[in-house]
């Protein structure tokens, strides 16, 4: 970077930065870079990060299950119980390590290519509210899962 002086009387004795063209050209290199290194490690992480999702909201459904079944008396003691429920505390816990990773995955890349890799969370929440959670899902619903599917695997490819 090169210093100039300026002396007008505005600016008396101020010193302005002005940046010398190879700084210029490394920076322009820079911005243009392509990005399709992070894709690969964005999709890494996201994977995980959906996991980690669509197991927390499984677990934080199955424990909401189990507070419901209870015969708590009065607010306090409901969210008492919500609160020291392991299904609750592991739910929390999924969700907040899906969220950092989310995070993460956002410093490396555009929106608009990650928010749609994370609504993979609809696909494997159906199937595990299936298989794990045993609930009944409509056909209505696998087919919105698989739609939201397509959808995915479109961003993907872009």
């Amino acid at each position: 970077m090169k210093n100039i002086d300026i002396l007008d009387e505005e600016h008396s004795g101020a010193i302005m930065l002005e940046p010398e063209p190879r700084d210029l050209h490394i920076a322009t290199s820079r911005a243009n870079a392509p990005r399709n290194s992070n894709k690969l490690k964005v999709m890494i992480v996201m994977f995980f990060a959906v996991i980690f999702g669509a197991l927390g909201d499984v677990s934080l459904s199955k424990g909401m299950k189990i507070i419901d079944s209870m015969d708590t008396h009065g607010v306090i003691s409901t969210f008492i119980a919500t609160m020291t429920n392991p299904y609750i505390i592991g739910g929390i816990f999924l969700l907040i390590a899906f969220l950092l990773l989310y995070l993460a995955s956002l410093s490396w890349e555009d929106l608009s290519y990650v928010l749609p890799l994370s609504a993979a969370d609809y696909v494997l929440v159906t199937l595990f509210a299936y298989f794990l959670l045993h609930e009944d899902v409509s056909p209505l619903r696998w087919t919105g899962s698989v739609l939201v599917a397509i959808g995915i695997s479109l961003v993907a490819r872009t």
